[in-house]
């Protein structure tokens, strides 16, 4: 197959990661692959180095008609948020051409852009627990009717066992990180809407009772920044600058003991967890019911690290893995087995190359009854796990979480009115 693939940017977020790992995939099988953004970036050129040719038009439809109309692919590969966004000027150029079958990747686990169903003839999600999140924001059923025309391709994680002992222990070395410290870091870029604190202040709680750890932030938003600095503890935290080089967030990860993932909006995969899994790092994450919750996916409660939603749980979960290394060697390796099998790249491809033939043949999803009992089973842990188990994570998480399900409840139903009215 001729396949473009579409995205907006060629930045270092998890979407354009997915892209490009999913691109050289299919070019190794045979496929003619161009990639289309709308902005240029450094992931440029890792495509170019695999051959990829990657064609940048202005963002108009007019440009991106005529690009494809020299391209003539047989197929295209759209990353998309599942909102209205910069991307759409996609559906603007096919409608002046003649069909090409489209396959989107929905970021976000949303139908919030209700204009691209014109153009989109097969989705994939992100991972199983996005896929539920989907239909459950819109009331839709997860039966053999929602499967037929979508499924899901996790995320690909490509397995690595990071940079050389010698190299993490040179990297300790140089930020003052002694023999027996344990060192847990929190990655992520300094966005306000991803930020919370609440991990910093469950590791202010678990320091009082052991001392001998250490914090590293890759790079908390400048307020937090300067008031940790300023902090009488301020010895008890390393603070990098953010860093767009693969190989030193590499060398970072690798060198921690165990990550702290707090978020105030969840993940829809969550690259940030998924590599320190593949390093056989365990995670503590906290878990967001109102919003994205793949990290639940990912790190399984007490298998791969702890979900712990408020400071004082996710203060005994740092204690349990400051204080025994048999436990943190123990979750570590289950991380790495578990997020190897669940985003295994081949694996992911297969369901790609199958999605993006399904398009071209224009036939249904061949993988229905499999995908609905993943979904299941995925929608049965995700009740299971998203309210927390001790009454302290309940407490915290349950009012807000109804709250947010009733808002789409009710924008759901004004919604359905609204559409009755037009009708009549």
């Amino acid at each position: 197959m001729k396949v473009v693939v579409f995205i907006n940017q060629l930045g270092f977020g998890g979407s354009e990661k997915a892209a490009c790992i999913w691109a050289c995939e299919l070019k190794k099988r045979g496929h003619e692959i161009c990639l289309i953004s709308l902005a240029d970036g450094p992931r440029r050129t890792q495509l170019e180095a695999s051959g990829i040719a990657v064609q940048i038009p202005a963002p108009q439809p007019t440009s991106v008609q005529q690009l494809l109309s020299d391209l003539r692919p047989d197929v295209i590969h759209a990353h998309a948020p599942g909102h209205p966004h910069q991307g759409d000027v996609l559906g603007e150029a096919l409608s002046r051409m003649p069909k090409i079958p489209v396959v989107q990747t929905n970021v976000f686990g949303r139908f919030d852009n209700p204009r691209e169903n014109a153009w989109t003839d097969f989705r994939l999600f992100i991972s199983w627990t996005s896929c539920v999140q989907a239909a459950r924001r819109s009331f839709m059923l997860l039966d053999n009717d929602f499967f037929r025309h979508s499924s899901v391709a996790v995320y690909p994680v490509v397995p690595s066992d990071g940079p050389a002992s010698s190299e993490v222990q040179d990297f300790r070395q140089e930020h003052g990180i002694r023999a027996h410290e344990v060192l847990f870091g929190r990655l992520a870029r300094p966005e306000p809407n991803k930020w919370t604190n609440m991990p910093v202040e469950a590791f202010r709680i678990g320091l009082r009772q052991n001392p001998d750890m250490k914090l590293l932030l890759r790079e908390p938003p400048p307020e937090v920044k300067r008031a940790l600095e300023q902090g009488a503890d301020r010895d008890q935290f390393i603070i990098l600058p953010a860093t767009s080089d693969s190989a030193e967030l590499a060398l970072t990860i690798a060198s921690l003991d165990a990550v702290l993932h707090g978020s105030s909006i969840g993940e829809s995969f969550g690259y940030g967890i998924a590599e320190a899994m593949n390093y056989g790092k365990p995670v503590i994450a906290n878990s967001t019911p109102w919003q994205d919750q793949a990290q639940i996916e990912l790190v399984r409660d007490g298998e791969c690290g702890f979900i712990a939603s408020t400071p004082q749980t996710t203060a005994r979960a740092i204690l349990k893995l400051a204080n025994d290394v048999g436990l943190r060697a123990k979750l570590g390796r289950n991380a790495q087995f578990h997020i190897r099998q669940l985003a295994d790249p081949v694996a992911s491809t297969d369901r790609m190359e199958g999605a993006l033939e399904a398009a071209v043949g224009g036939y249904e999803n061949p993988n229905t009854l499999e995908d609905l009992a993943m979904a299941t089973t995925a929608e049965n842990y995700l009740d299971q796990e998203q309210l927390g188990h001790s009454w302290r994570d309940k407490l915290a998480l349950s009012p807000y979480y109804y709250r947010v399900r009733f808002h789409e409840w009710r924008r759901a139903f004004r919604s359905c009115g609204l559409k009755k009215s037009a009708r009549l």
